[in-house]
Order: structure tokens, then C-alpha cells, then sequence
């Protein structure tokens, strides 16, 4: 249950900041696009420590 609690957060607080939630999914499709595999993971790994930040905020930060 936590885990699933810290996720769901995550993905409430992006969705709170539609710029940031724009360019989280911005990362993860040029990734999913991308033919360099070292780009694609860069990218993937920028957006999972966003979402990872966004885990910890509390609610109204």
C-alpha cells in the first residue's frame, strides 16, 4: 500500500504543475523515440528523479 500511495502521489502532484507534467512526458517520448540508447537513458533517468522529487513533496508544496 505505500508504495502504491507513492505513486499515485507522484502522479497527483505532477499533475498540479501542468508545465512540469508536460515536460516529464516530453522526456520520457523523445526517449521512447530516440535511436541512441545512452540519449534515451539520459532522458529516462531525468524524468524518474522528477517524478522521485515529486514522490517526497507534501501535499500543498
Amino acid at each position: 500500500m505505500p508504495a502504491f500511495m507513492a505513486f499515485w502521489w507522484g502522479e497527483y502532484a505532477l499533475a498540479q504543475d501542468p508545465e512540469l507534467d508536460a515536460h516529464v512526458h516530453g522526456l520520457e517520448l523523445r526517449a521512447a523515440e530516440s535511436t541512441d540508447i545512452a540519449e534515451a537513458k539520459a532522458l529516462l533517468e531525468e524524468a524518474a528523479k522528477i517524478r522521485h522529487r515529486v514522490q517526497e513533496l507534501e501535499p500543498g508544496e
